[in-house]
């Protein structure tokens, strides 16, 4: 080797080592930085002598990157999932082991005990009437808490939206600037690791891969196919009027159901109304919409009157078209018998869930509603319910299982029934066959007139002729044909006549046939149990005015407005009725993610309170094990492709040692220089 080569060898080796300093310099100074990826100097030989840099490239391990993204996606939807339930449980109170609800539920029942115990003290009616109001007020309050949880989390998820549009916009502007830096052989890997935290950013929204061009820019796609950064950036709207997900460059209408998870599918999915979503028992699948509900069913319990219930299946909005479901055609026949005679109700061409439901309401002892879960009750206000259902459509509802199908009475009346009910009890033991003519006494034919909830009087006529009541079970089927009244055999065989609508008056005709049947009648008209006295309130909770009690929810919920205002006071003499009915465990919600049954009204409440505690749990549980791998697998990548201090100050001794050797040609060749000069000299 020339001396000449020598010392080109010895300067191209000072300018690599030069380099390589710097590079292992820089890892050094960025060892703190999470989104840095380590760089090497890669050394190649030069053909006529010395070496230089080749290139100067990034650590990396797709593998585990690509394990990182999946994890990221999935603790970001489980951290957005625990957030929310954390949100709800702090308002419920039972993140920090406080029931407030129950807690009122069970104040109010204590009330009607020391009611029941001394119903003239002013303080004992006075706490009935506050503590229903409490209970009132706390439903209403978690309503209310519930809505402040919704709007927060729809600015969360439009933040989302924003912020991963922002990401993708800069996944593109660096794909581009990459480009133009590889083309002109100048360095790409800290455009890079910025590139490689945006996509990190994206993963959190969506279940993404990544896949690198030759021109050193990436294409991001879902695993579903939806593409987010190829040629361009797409850019993502989300329409919360009608919850759709769209984006730019696709025709579809609504993209969020390609979503599989993430924080955005999480959003979407922690704010869903629709009834699949109901139904469904996955957590963070609409939770806020499920208590909602079941803060509506327990406040309808308070005021719902009837005595037997059939409830649909299949979920159903006011103005779906029933003949669109399986089953459901325009002409079928429900026939509904409670205890009289049977009544139908046809369904129309076209017919909607809310007109179908209005039909049901207008026959005699029968209420029907669309229930917070979006499901069709049909109710008795009188017997036991029969539902015959000859062509299906009671069935396509999901009503019923078989035709006939009978809904046994409650085994406890409600609260809204033990407070109001007007009852008249005989007290001849009957059976249902008995003979009233001819084993009571009875004229044939007698007569008596009963009117409830301020109607015209009906004539009851007991007697052997066509169309009269003969046996005990033809005039309970006659009575309960009234609408208002409802009739049955107690369980010592009594004959019981009684309301839950008000302004029940019995009055006895010809033959008085009142008194053969036992009843204690006042001047011809039969003495009650439970009505109000001058200045007592005939309910106790109700709608707000404007609203029926069947359109009661979690935000028209309250204390009857009399009692509040002092305008009236508490039925003094149904403190009994009333406390068995709050202490009865036979209650139920069905339903928006909970089947509580056989509960009292304290256990309908612990029970929401219980599914909210157990789906908290599952969202922690879930949190914590996706983000501990997702941490573990982070930790993992930067062990690969982060910078190791130690094993960088090791390259640098090395650098340093290479460097002092090729100083050292380079005095030598100097000397020789110097040599070779004296000798020409």
């Amino acid at each position: 080797m020339t001396l000449t080569a020598a010392i080109q060898s010895a300067i191209s080796s000072l300018n690599s080592i030069n380099t390589a300093v710097n590079v292992t310099s820089q890892n050094v100074a960025n060892a703190t930085n999470q989104d840095y990826n380590a760089q090497d100097a890669i050394f190649s030989d030069i053909t006529n002598g010395g070496v230089r840099i080749a290139e100067i490239v990034r650590r990396v391990n797709v593998g585990l990157r690509n394990e990182l993204l999946g994890e990221v996606n999935t603790a970001a939807a489980s951290s957005a999932r625990n957030e929310a339930y954390e949100l709800i449980e702090q308002l419920t109170g039972t993140l920090t082991g406080q029931t407030p609800l129950t807690d009122a539920i069970e104040e109010f029942r204590s009330a009607w005990k020391a009611f029941e115990a001394a119903p003239e003290n002013d303080a004992a009616r006075t706490d009935v009437v506050l503590l229903g109001q409490s209970v009132a007020i706390e439903i209403q309050r978690l309503s209310d808490g519930l809505d402040v949880i919704e709007r927060q989390i729809r600015t969360d998820l439009r933040d989302t939206v924003a912020d991963v549009n922002d990401a993708l916009a800069e996944i593109e502007r660096l794909n581009d600037t990459i480009i133009n830096e590889k083309a002109a052989f100048r360095p790409i890997a800290d455009l890079e690791n910025l590139r490689d935290a945006e996509i990190l950013k994206v993963a959190e929204v969506f279940d993404i891969q990544v896949l690198a061009k030759a021109d050193g820019s990436v294409a991001v796609y879902t695993t579903t196919g939806l593409d987010l950064v190829d040629a361009s950036a797409s850019v993502f709207t989300f329409n919360e009027a009608d919850f759709t997900l769209t984006k730019t460059g696709s025709a579809s209408t609504d993209l969020s159901n390609q979503l599989t998870d993430g924080k955005l599918a999480a959003q979407i999915n922690l704010l869903r109304t629709d009834g699949t979503s109901l139904q469904s028992t996955q957590n963070g699948v609409a939770p806020i919409q499920k208590l909602r509900n079941q803060l509506d069913e327990l406040a309808f319990s308070f005021v719902d009157v009837s005595v037997a219930q059939a409830r649909g299946t299949q979920p159903v909005l006011s103005d779906t078209d029933i003949t669109t479901l399986t089953g459901v055609d325009a002409g079928d026949v429900i026939t509904i018998n409670v205890g009289g005679s049977d009544q139908t109700v046809t369904v129309g061409a076209n017919q909607t869930a809310a007109s179908l439901v209005a039909a049901l309401d207008a026959l005699t002892n029968v209420d029907a509603r669309i229930d917070a879960n979006g499901q069709v009750v049909i109710m008795s206000n009188a017997g036991a319910l029969t539902i015959t259902d000859p062509d299906g459509a009671a069935a396509g509802l999901g009503i019923v299982s078989s035709s006939p199908q009978t809904f046994a009475q409650n085994v406890a009346v409600s609260f809204a029934r033990a407070y109001q009910n007007e009852i008249a009890t005989g007290s001849t033991a009957l059976t249902a066959t008995t003979d009233l003519v001819a084993t009571t006494g009875l004229t044939d034919p007698s007569t008596f007139t009963v009117t409830a909830a301020g109607a015209g009087a009906t004539t009851i006529t007991i007697g052997t002729g066509a169309g009269e009541a003969q046996t005990a079970g033809d005039l309970i089927a006659a009575l309960n044909d009234v609408e208002g009244v409802r009739a049955e055999l107690n369980a010592n065989g009594f004959l019981e006549i009684s309301s839950a609508e008000g302004s029940l008056v019995i009055t006895d005709g010809a033959n008085t046939p009142l008194a053969s049947l036992g009843f204690i009648t006042s001047g011809g008209v039969a003495v009650l149990e439970g009505t109000p006295n001058s200045g007592e309130a005939a309910r106790f909770f109700e709608a707000e005015t404007g609203t029926t009690p069947g359109d009661v929810s979690r935000v028209n919920f309250r204390v009857n407005d009399t009692l509040t205002a002092n305008a009236e006071e508490v039925k003094l003499l149904v403190g009994s009725r009333v406390l068995t009915s709050l202490n009865s465990e036979a209650r139920a919600i069905v339903g928006a993610g909970v089947n509580i049954q056989s509960e009292d009204y304290t256990g309908l409440a612990s029970g929401i309170l219980v599914e909210i505690t157990r789906q908290g749990e599952v969202a922690t549980r879930q949190s914590i094990r996706s983000e501990t791998l997702r941490d573990n697998l982070f930790q993992a990548l930067r062990d690969e492709v982060g910078v190791n201090v130690d094993e960088e100050l090791a390259r640098l001794t090395v650098l340093q040692n290479s460097f002092a050797a090729t100083a050292r040609v380079l005095s030598v060749v100097d000397d020789l220089f110097g040599t070779l000069e004296t000798i020409v000299q």
